[in-house]
């Protein structure tokens, strides 16, 4: 029996827009359908189809955004690889589970139990072939798969550029321009050779790629195509920060938890630098988009094409420079938007765009909710299954993401809430102001919004240090359980 929170089946029926009979069609033409699972590091929404930058080139990401259906507000659970994995893959939130690091999963500071599976263990539990490959959960989950590889080698760097002092972000050129040379197409090579296997039982094949984390190193052709004098910063006011509390701006100098690191400062001191760093994720970013081409190509190859359903996430959003802020661990929107693409095959949706915000905590109760998988356990998040089969269904649901402990963002509709541990808060009209430049918290004309996406933010959360962000917000944090 599978127990899902917020389970919105129903929904179709009572709003008339589906009726019973063309559920249970849908559900029928789908015969244990496999599942190809990519996940991208780090990507943020300078993707095509989301236009968060003009330079963004994704045509292969964009491509399956046209042939599936494509979330325009996807949010990560945290804004950080550990937690919003685990999040994902577990089922729970990181504010419940205590998840709000890069610590092992069982470890004393995390407090998953042992008996909440993860999605593919659910999968292989119910019948299912699993491989995996790369980056899919922060740390590797040993159970559940057939087979995993973790990393297959590849080229070393050409180039190593020097950005100056204090500039603790890198990029380099590879020597070649075979994607196969690489770590990452090497991976990439083996999620395709397990496609064109006979398989006799249905599978979930999953593909972690590494890039666009850091460092930013690509082959040279995807440096090549973006002229450096044309590059295109994004938009940063010198005030910025001047509306924030104080915990908005420590989120801002902060490299890892709240400890201080002002990249910002010594970014913008240096000539150039920016540009070429703006420059190297944009090329890193294409360079995983030709790997998900790749992938998504052998895929229409094969003889499973029609029977198999495409998730294709990233884990959670990226500034450079926005904010003021560098790197992710942030609550704003730039390290919080990420892709999100769903394909069932002939689903009535495909094609569509999804404008409402939506969480990745949402991709485990759609998938076995979709592939009908039985599970006993609680799974948070919302099936998206009624948006996959009639976007035109209405979706209010607020999206929750956390950063370490009591830090808090609420999406819904247009509006985000950021609510820090020591009470303190930023309110953004995001279609208003994507940029996020006008905090609206102390504006009278908005408490009513304010007050709305106060209801949504959690007042119980678990205190759960870990050793690699043992400062997440002791500042502010007091703790709860």
């Amino acid at each position: 029996m599978k127990r899902i929170s917020n389970f919105l089946c129903v929904l179709l029926v009572a709003t008339g827009l589906v009726g019973v009979e063309s559920i249970e069609a849908f559900a029928n033409d789908l015969k244990s359908p496999n599942v190809l699972f990519i996940a991208v590091d780090d990507l943020n929404d300078w993707v095509g189809y989301l236009g968060g930058h003009p330079q963004g080139y994704t045509p292969n990401i964009d491509k399956l955004a046209n042939e599936g259906v494509a979330f325009t507000h996807a949010y990560c659970p945290a804004p950080v690889c550990g937690p919003s994995r685990t999040a994902l893959m577990y089922g729970i939130f990181p504010h419940r589970s205590g998840s709000y690091g890069h610590d092992e999963i069982y470890s004393a500071v995390n407090r998953i139990p042992k008996d909440q599976l993860p999605l593919n263990l659910v999968f292989q539990n119910s019948g299912y072939y699993t491989a995996g490959c790369g980056k899919i959960f922060h740390y590797p989950e040993k159970r559940g798969w057939d087979e995993y590889k973790r990393q297959i080698g590849g080229v070393a760097a050409k180039t190593k550029d020097n950005l100056g002092k204090g500039i603790q972000l890198g990029f380099g050129i590879l020597d070649t321009d075979n994607d196969s040379d690489t770590g990452d197409g090497r991976l990439t090579d083996w999620a395709i050779e397990q496609l064109q296997r006979r398989h006799e039982k249905p599978f979930f094949i999953a593909l972690g790629l590494h890039k666009p984390h850091l460092p930013w190193d690509a082959p040279k052709k995807y440096f090549d195509r973006l002229d450096l004098e044309t590059i295109k910063l994004p938009r940063v006011p010198q005030d910025d920060l001047a509306d924030l509390p104080e915990a908005g701006r420590l989120f801002a100098r902060a490299k890892v938890g709240f400890s201080r690191l002002d990249d910002h400062q010594a970014i913008t001191e240096v000539d150039g630098a920016w540009e070429k760093l703006v420059r190297a994720y944009l090329a890193t970013s294409t360079f995983a988009d030709a790997n998900v081409g790749r992938v998504l190509d052998a895929l229409q190859a094969s003889d499973y094409s029609a029977n198999t359903i495409v998730v294709l996430w990233g884990d959670h959003g990226w500034h450079l420079g926005e904010k003021q802020h560098w790197r992710k661990m942030s609550l704003w929107e730039r390290g919080t938007r990420t892709p999100l693409i769903i394909k069932v095959p002939q689903a009535t949706g495909n094609g569509r765009r999804i404008n409402a915000p939506v969480s990745l905590q949402d991709i485990f109760p759609t998938l076995i909710d979709l592939c009908k998988v039985e599970v006993d356990q609680e799974i948070d998040g919302n099936s998206l299954k009624p948006l996959l089969l009639s976007p035109q269904t209405e979706w209010d649901k607020p999206v929750v993401i956390s950063h370490g402990p009591g830090n808090f963002a609420v999406r819904k509709g247009a509006w985000r809430l950021i609510h820090y541990a020591d009470g303190s808060e930023e309110l953004y009209n995001i279609e208003a102001d994507p940029g996020e430049f006008s905090n609206l918290v102390g504006n009278p004309e908005h408490q009513a919004q304010r007050l709305e996406l106060q209801e949504h933010v959690p007042t119980n959360w678990r205190y759960v240090m870990g050793k690699r962000f043992n400062n997440f917000g002791s500042s502010f944090a007091k703790p709860k359980q």
